[in-house]
């Protein structure tokens, strides 16, 4: 099976307006590039994180420590796109570029934001030659029979553009499919002002697209996952119950990524972690590598941390009977 690629998102991004430098992370936007800077002045006292298969929302309060306001543009990069890769996307989202519905409130009004989207082969940007040919960045369409249409578009072309996508490596004519080489790379970013010894809350909620594919008693029997989410013997009886249940030994497995690291470039560690998972049916599974997890209620589980300094990424495994087509 193919199994649908993986978005792992996670925490925001600080950007500044200085020219780049060799040997630290000062970046500028002038060529559109969105790249992480530290900032040894902004606290991040509170991350409170909402975990589910369906939905992530998360709310940060920020503090300025310093004695001036910091003005600064705060990103929310996606992970790139590998259109190129043997993969499917279950996503049929209304818009192509906000794909996972990214939606943002600062101090519990909702703000708006901008969008940095391109398409690139190599270290090549090639979005222009994509817009010009009235190619979507992304394949990510609103609904199957429009997908469809997309995949045969070599037939539908002008002359001439198939072979100028060809020539460039943007992309290919496959049997008569369309097959996109590139890679897109989409952020969200805006302008934050920090005022000096305030709180600021930033809050943030989207749709994730995790990885998708059967899980099995392979899966169990050669620990597939084990070193991603920490399966344990009691997850493993479970499955194997639910496994026997099936007419055909086959469960669905999505893992979800959500990317911890970034915090580390704000001052000191998160003052206060509170993460609540959520795994949407008393029917699924969940695992992960985190020790002291509650169980909350019928479906949800929460951990707590202080003074919290993620050193890996948090990944999540849910596994539950396939879906009835």
């Amino acid at each position: 099976m193919r199994s649908i690629a993986a978005l792992c998102m996670g925490a925001f991004l600080l950007l500044a307006g200085a020219p780049a430098n060799a040997n630290d992370s000062t970046a500028s936007l002038d060529t559109g590039e969105l790249v992480l800077v530290p900032n040894a002045d902004i606290e991040l006292l509170e991350e409170d994180l909402f975990i589910s298969p369906e939905r992530i929302r998360v709310r940060y309060l920020f503090r300025n420590t310093s004695a001036e306001p910091i003005t600064t543009v705060v990103a929310f990069p996606l992970p790139p796109v590998d259109l190129g890769e043997d993969v499917g996307y279950a996503i049929y989202p209304k818009d192509p570029i906000n794909f996972v519905d990214f939606r943002l409130w600062v101090d519990g009004e909702p703000k708006p934001f901008q969008t940095d989207a391109r398409a690139m082969v190599g270290g090549r940007n090639v979005t222009d030659v994509l817009e010009a040919s009235n190619i979507p960045l992304t394949t990510f369409i609103e609904d199957m029979q429009s997908f469809d249409q997309l995949r045969v578009r070599p037939d539908l072309m002008p002359p001439g553009v198939m072979e100028k996508l060809e020539a460039e490596g943007i992309a290919r004519d496959e049997d008569g499919y369309f097959s996109p080489q590139w890679t897109t790379y989409v952020s969200f970013y805006w302008t934050q002002t920090f005022p000096p010894g305030q709180t600021v809350e930033i809050a943030h909620a989207y749709v994730p697209a995790p990885t998708v594919t059967f899980f099995t008693g392979y899966d169990i029997d050669e620990r597939t996952f084990h070193d991603d989410v920490c399966i344990d013997e009691a997850f493993e009886r479970a499955a194997r119950k639910k496994l026997r249940a099936t007419a055909d030994d086959t469960l669905e497995a999505r893992l979800l990524t959500y990317i911890l690291t970034t915090a580390n470039n704000w001052r000191g560690s998160i003052g206060r972690f509170h993460l609540t998972i959520d795994k949407g049916s008393t029917d699924t599974l969940v695992s992960l590598c985190r020790d002291g997890i509650r169980k909350t209620g019928p479906t949800t589980f929460e951990w707590t941390a202080d003074n919290f300094s993620p050193d890996k990424e948090l990944k999540m495994l849910f596994v539950k009977p396939l879906p009835n087509y």
